[in-house]
């Protein structure tokens, strides 16, 4: 009798795979160079205005618009990142991958790190432009805490675009997500709109990049608001439950529609 015994599939995070998606990332130069120069184009535009220089609890004005800029961008190129899927699946991608010992949580986990690092190199590019800049005014550890912030953002919007197009027809899922961002940063505050009231209050709390918008203001300090939001302390729990809450349920969803997805599109 052999002593050679079958080794244990690996059912877990993938190198291999993570490996292939960051090289079919790299193959869409163009898309990503989009993702990256919006939110670059958005923060000079919008920092240029008369205004944005004045003091803003630890930083100024400026600053709160570069952080937010950096979470929609991360935003934008994860859930780009996401879009990859609707195109995955009519090759019958996805169906393929089933044959293989890897789990939805595994196959989750490696889209959502290969998203994270396309994210963190537009955030890099966005941080770059502002230092050269020199407008944005905000001690060190602020400009560190952007970039984690801003990954939140990927890995909520990552995972949401992932739960879309693995539920949805890939034509449909496509001109879903943009549309999602875009209502989430105006809802939310992002963009700067003095939307005011106690309906657009708990909105503000609720909707998806809300919890981004208000721990960013909140690390600014209470003399930083944005209309409704803000004022918050760095540890309130609606902040956090709403960033732990988006990310989980589109975790959550994303697994579960993976799991459910046998269908050829």
């Amino acid at each position: 009798m052999s002593d050679l015994t079958r080794p244990a599939p690996r059912h877990g995070l993938s190198l291999t795979y993570l490996g292939l998606e960051l090289k079919r990332a790299g193959t869409r130069i163009i898309t990503l160079f989009f993702c990256a120069a919006m939110p670059i184009g958005f923060y000079l535009l919008f920092g240029s205005m008369q205004g944005w220089d004045e003091t803003a609890g630890r930083g100024n004005v400026n600053a709160v618009m570069l952080i937010f800029m950096a979470f929609y961008g991360a935003a934008m190129t994860a859930s780009t990142e996401a879009l990859t899927i609707a195109y995955e699946r009519p090759q019958g991608w996805n169906r393929a991958l089933r044959l293989t010992p890897l789990r939805p949580w595994a196959y989750i986990g490696m889209k959502t790190l290969a998203a994270l690092i396309a994210a963190l190199a537009s955030v890099v590019l966005l941080l770059v432009a502002a230092l050269l800049w020199g407008r944005a005014q905000m001690p060190v550890w602020m400009w560190l805490a952007g970039i984690g912030i801003a990954m939140l953002g990927a890995v909520t919007f990552g995972a949401i675009g992932q739960t879309i197009t693995l539920l949805l027809k890939p034509d449909v899922s496509t001109g879903l997500i943009i549309p999602i961002i875009l209502v989430s940063c105006f809802l939310s505050g992002v963009v700067a709109i003095p939307l005011s009231g106690s309906v657009f209050e708990v909105v503000q709390k609720v909707v998806p990049l809300g919890g981004l918008v208000n721990l960013t203001l909140s690390l600014f300090g209470p003399e930083a608001t944005l209309s409704d939001a803000g004022g918050l302390a760095p540890g309130d729990w609606r902040i956090w439950a709403n960033i732990i809450g988006w990310i989980i349920l589109g975790v959550v969803g994303s697994a579960w529609a993976w799991s459910r997805d046998t269908k050829r599109q």
